[in-house]
């Protein structure tokens, strides 16, 4: 279970303050923009009226954000939210998905170690204690070891990331609402419909308990958002990693690995997209 040790950490001092950061999110998070941004290069660099497959695909999921966009925001409104939409979309995506690429390499790695075993070489070794302790002990020497170094982790494990992304749409949810609605009707929405809001009801206003009611129904909106994702992409790393320790690469940890990380990695983006599409709704 070497996936569970403690992240490791950097110290950086600034200011005469020091500080630990965990770099391997960091560095995931800018190999899935890097990532998104060859994807959309090689798709859209030779457009053509009949799409060639990697067109086609880009065109399936973004025709796919823009219908959900356009249904629940409508025609009007929801056609300049279908950019944002979607890139937050395909990154959620990708970034759930990333986690598989470093399991398909280390499987791919002993493949090759227990190919090269056959020879007569000593590339990997098997210590069987039981049907489930099934430990692989790989050499650090062969030309394929660094299948077994990619970083293992993928940025929306981080919750660090998953409340930056719940913040931008936080951000955007209210800019917009301030902006379609102006300022005094913006502010309106958090005084509640217990007081009216005229007159010399607005003498009511530090008295009124709906104010900060509707203020940590906002701010707790963020939290909930960024929680949900974190939670299910570090449960089902967990769940996949304990069973990967009692037998290592088999079919279960190969069917888990399909199942939380394609499967749920993508049923998680479409919640979270939903999620953003749903609380713009509610300031439009």
């Amino acid at each position: 279970m070497n996936n569970l040790a403690p992240p490791e950490l950097t110290t950086l001092s600034l200011l005469g303050h020091s500080f630990q950061i965990n770099f391997n999110p960091i560095f995931m998070t800018w190999v899935v923009m890097a990532l998104l941004l060859l994807m959309a290069y090689l798709a859209t660099r030779t457009l053509r009226s009949v799409p060639n497959t990697g067109q086609n695909l880009v065109e399936v999921v973004y025709d796919f954000v823009e219908d959900l966009t356009l249904t629940t925001l409508g025609q009007k409104e929801g056609k300049s939210f279908v950019p944002f939409i979607f890139t937050i979309f395909s990154f959620i995506l990708l970034a759930n998905w990333i986690g598989v690429i470093p399991n398909i390499a280390q499987l791919l790695g002993i493949v090759f170690a227990l190919i090269h075993n056959l020879f007569g070489a000593d590339s990997i070794q098997i210590a069987v204690d039981g049907i489930t302790q099934i430990n692989l002990v790989q050499s650090s020497g062969s030309w394929y070891s660094f299948l077994f170094k990619i970083p293992h982790e993928e940025p929306t494990r981080s919750v660090n990331t998953d409340l930056a992304i719940a913040l931008v749409v936080f951000i955007v949810v209210h800019f917009n609402g301030i902006w379609k609605k102006g300022i005094a009707h913006y502010l309106k929405g958090y005084w509640g419909d217990v007081i009216p809001c005229k007159g010399y009801w607005l003498l009511l206003a530090p008295v009124n308990i709906m104010i900060p009611l509707n203020i940590i129904s906002e701010l707790s909106s963020v939290i909930s958002h960024s929680f949900r994702l974190f939670g299910n992409i570090f449960g089902g790393f967990m769940i996949v990693t304990i069973v990967s320790s009692l037998v290592q690469f088999l079919a279960v940890p190969i069917a888990l690995q399909a199942f939380f990380g394609l499967f749920s990695g993508l049923v998680q983006a479409f919640v979270f997209t939903m999620l953003a599409i749903t609380y713009i709704g509610q300031k439009v």
